[in-house]
């Protein structure tokens, strides 16, 4: 029997590339040669939803998107109030995975995080991967709204029957903050990278690098792109359909 898919949520963070005019880059993490699931593949960071992720108190914490709102933009997902996990666990995902923290201050402005802030929260990142149900309480005493508005939904991909893990991912993009590095956790991912979507599929043309099906796609795609305010303009037209790999 097959195994049967749980939910996934996976963000595609994008940056300009410098100099200015010379197109856009992605982030990619590199999965530890242990892992269970794509051992070694570079990917983008992502994982499971979980529950705390859509509980009652989160629609709070979110800023520019609602249960409702959400239920609109992914309709088919069950049950309907998951719709909003989706979002907060790849925000949650990118933080644990990457360190990169899509977050609002007071203000409607991304909050740009002082020294000491990105100090603090590094500290948070091996409690919340251990405990997800952290992520929500640690925002809530920071002051801090999570920036579910600043993901757009991308693409779909299910993992076939065939093999043995198996996830039922959503697939969102959104530009990362200037102000924020990006590192691995050396857990789950023992490398990150920006580089460029040519640049990605060259590499692994030439096998220096894996990319699994999913990810290979939606690089491929992006690399029709010149600016990341290009390709989130174009997920407001674009038809979403599933795709197995």
């Amino acid at each position: 029997m097959a195994a049967a898919p749980r939910d996934a949520a996976t963000l595609i963070l994008l940056r300009q590339a410098t100099p200015p005019g010379s197109g856009i880059e992605v982030l990619m993490l590199q999965r530890h040669a242990n892992s269970a699931f794509m051992p070694g593949a570079y990917v983008f960071p992502g994982g499971v939803v979980e529950e705390s992720d859509y509980a009652p108190e989160i629609e709070r914490l979110c800023r520019g998107l609602t249960y409702a709102r959400a239920r609109n933009i992914m309709p088919d997902i069950s049950p309907p109030q998951k719709a909003l996990g989706f979002f907060v666990a790849a925000i949650r995902e990118a933080f644990e995975e990457a360190g990169i923290l899509l977050a609002y201050g007071e203000s409607s402005c991304p909050a740009v995080l002082s020294d000491e802030h990105k100090a603090q929260f590094a500290r948070h990142r091996s409690p919340v991967h251990r405990n997800p149900r952290l992520f929500a309480p640690m925002l809530d005493d920071e002051g801090l709204k999570i920036a579910a508005d600043s993901l757009f939904y991308f693409t779909h991909w299910i993992t076939p029957e065939a093999s043995p893990i198996r996830f039922d991912a959503r697939f969102f993009v959104a530009a990362a903050p200037a102000d924020q590095e990006a590192s691995c956790d050396a857990l789950e991912t023992t490398a990150a990278l920006w580089i460029s979507p040519q640049e990605l599929l060259e590499a692994h043309r030439k096998g220096d690098l894996y990319l699994p099906v999913p990810t290979l796609s939606s690089v491929s795609t992006l690399a029709g792109f010149s600016s990341v305010q290009e390709v989130i303009a174009s997920t407001r037209e674009r038809v979403i359909s599933v795709g197995y790999g």
